[in-house]
């Protein structure tokens, strides 16, 4: 967990001025000269003449600047830092300046003012003694809002100092963080605080280790969270029970029926007053480790397989957060399904034919594509609720980490649906990327076999991302709206921690649709962009189409790149040439 003893403040006093051990000021850089511009060549020019300044400097300190500007190049381009240290003549309030820089300040997107703020935070927290620091907000853009920028500075102060509950030793602690600007954002900072936990409970879950992590580790979070009076939760341990209610589930529960039995996990959020306007279902996939099952998977492969429980865990922070901030208009209510993937005697084995909830009958291909198996089914189940849409959550394909890298890849049967969560995700700096879910992609799973509808695999050997999508999908009716979030490509950092990806996205969503529908004392900021898109939904494989006004363009319809896997298995990429380190992508 990070920073959850750090306190939070807001400042008008000027910058430069400010008592602290740091202080961070982000500054862009000024647009190139055109081709035809009388302007001098860069190697003539000061970098720090690029250099478009946030505060009015002391000459003292201008100067000062100004001369490790140019012997370090720094012209604001984004990512470059340049470091002052305090001195009787530049008159710095703080012992350590960091300057950080964000680029064109038409370029700047949500994700680099995070990244950036993170990495001056992080060289900070490095040196000693520094328990204070103070930060500038940037000047809101046309992508980045005023409340963006408190939100997103406060997620990076719980990236900085976040260490695993298992670490060795504790991490960086900050005693305060001041946040400069004209105007106290109280409301936004305490969203900001809520969904900066969500993010460290979704980490603190994924990176719990795999020997110690069952599916007792989720109920007991559900039940924490169930202390909330606003949230109800309910647990079913009976493995007749989901025998019988969900056989698709229980397929993939039968490898650890003795050592880690299924449970099916849900948590419902109500306002107070009992009038919500919308009902929103969220299911995330709970697999509690996967080894592949009887396909097994190779060993490097296997390695983080630990994570696979990300999707639950965003599901489980979600309300955490939602309990926090007493959203007023909407209804949600979170699904999982926890199991892991074992192999035992009674285990799945391919060429099976199972039952699922939804009435579907379902040819098994691979075992290692297990994570939509259980899916289905909780689909079904949260679809029996009547919700307006259905949100799913999973690292499900090794197919999605090559078609969008480290994004997160997001489908849907709706692009009204699709398009709001992505703008509510890129308004929190999350990595997104929208594709397609066509009709030919419900066509390429269905079954060769007489005796079954579906099966768990494509047919082809691409789109192994989408087609995962349509199965999923296939749990609730064609008239439901339904988004898909596949985060197998982003779950993990290239040294194999959890990043709590998409909870910030799936949490803005919903306090943005609490304000749509006339909001409360924790609605949502708005967005720097708003979909005019319909919320009708289209039937499965004829994606509803955006009228011309919508802000966010899809894709070309691409399928996933000529690696994707012949067999698309859950979170399992080419052998050949995988997309990372063997280690980095299941």
């Amino acid at each position: 967990m990070g920073s959850a003893k750090t306190r939070f403040s807001f400042s008008s006093e000027k910058a430069t001025s400010i008592k602290a051990d740091g202080l961070i000021i982000p500054v862009f850089k000024k647009p190139a000269p055109k081709a035809d511009s009388k302007a001098k060549s860069p190697k003539e020019v000061d970098p720090s003449a690029s250099i478009v300044w946030p505060v009015t400097l002391d000459k003292t300190l201008k100067d000062e600047i100004e001369a490790i500007a140019l012997e370090e190049k720094f012209d604001g381009s984004k990512g470059k830092t340049l470091t002052v240290r305090q001195s009787s003549a530049n008159k710095l309030g703080a012992r350590r300046l960091v300057i950080v820089g964000l680029g064109e300040i038409d370029k700047v997107l949500p994700r680099h003012w995070e990244a950036n703020a993170h990495k001056a935070l992080a060289g900070l927290l490095g040196l000693k003694d520094f328990k204070s620091v103070a930060i500038l907000l940037p000047e809101a853009t046309e992508k980045l809002s005023a409340e963006a920028a408190v939100s997103l500075a406060v997620d990076a102060v719980f990236q900085a100092t976040y260490k695993s509950m298992e670490a060795k030793e504790p991490g960086p602690k900050l005693d305060s963080i001041i946040l400069i600007s004209d105007k106290k954002r109280e409301n936004t900072l305490q969203q900001a605080q809520a969904l900066a936990e969500a993010r460290s409970l979704v980490k603190d879950l994924v990176n719990h280790p795999s020997n110690l992590k069952t599916t007792n580790t989720l109920v007991e979070q559900a039940k924490t969270i169930g202390k909330n009076s606003a949230i109800k939760v309910n647990v079913q341990s009976s493995s007749a029970w989901i025998e019988k209610n969900m056989p698709c589930f229980f397929t993939v529960a039968k490898g650890s029926l003795a050592s880690d039995p299924p449970k099916f996990i849900s948590l419902h959020y109500a306002p107070k007053s009992g009038k919500a306007k919308k009902k929103i279902a969220i299911v995330g996939k709970s697999v509690i480790f996967d080894t592949g099952g009887y396909q097994v998977k190779p060993g490097d492969y296997m390695v983080t397989m630990k994570g696979d429980m990300t999707g639950g865990a965003v599901a489980l922070a979600t309300m955490q957060a939602l309990a926090a901030l007493q959203p007023q208009n909407i209804e949600v209510t979170a699904y999982l399904a926890a199991t892991p993937n074992k192999i035992d005697s009674d285990a799945m084995i391919p060429d099976s034919i199972v039952n699922t909830s939804c009435g579907k009958k379902v040819e098994i291909r691979h075992t290692d594509a297990e994570g939509r198996l259980t899916l289905i089914d909780a689909v079904t189940k949260a679809a029996e609720s009547k919700p307006e849409e259905i949100i799913t959550i999973a690292t499900l394909t090794g197919a999605a980490s090559v078609a969008v890298g480290s994004y997160i890849a997001l489908m849907g049967n709706n692009e009204a649906l699709r398009d709001r969560i992505a703008v509510a995700g890129r308004s929190q700096g999350e990595p997104i990327q929208t594709l397609d879910v066509t009709e030919d992609d419900f066509e390429n799973i269905k079954s060769k076999l007489d005796g079954a509808d579906i099966i768990n695999t494509s047919q082809r050997k691409n789109r192994g991302a989408q087609t995962a999508a349509a199965f999923v999908m296939s749990g609730a009716s064609d008239e439901m709206p339904m988004a898909h979030m596949d985060i197998a490509g982003a779950d993990m950092t290239p040294d194999e921690k959890a990043t709590g990806v998409s909870v910030k996205t799936i949490v803005q969503y919903l306090l943005n649709e609490d304000a749509s529908l006339g909001g409360g004392k924790a609605s949502a900021p708005k967005p720097a962009a708003k979909s005019t898109t319909t919320s009708k939904a289209a039937p499965k494989g004829k994606v509803a189409k955006a009228p011309a006004t919508a802000p966010l363009k899809s894709p070309a319809k691409k399928g996933a790149a000529k690696g994707t896997p012949k067999k698309p298995s859950d979170r399992q990429p080419p052998k050949a040439k995988p997309a990372a380190s063997p280690k980095k992508k299941k």
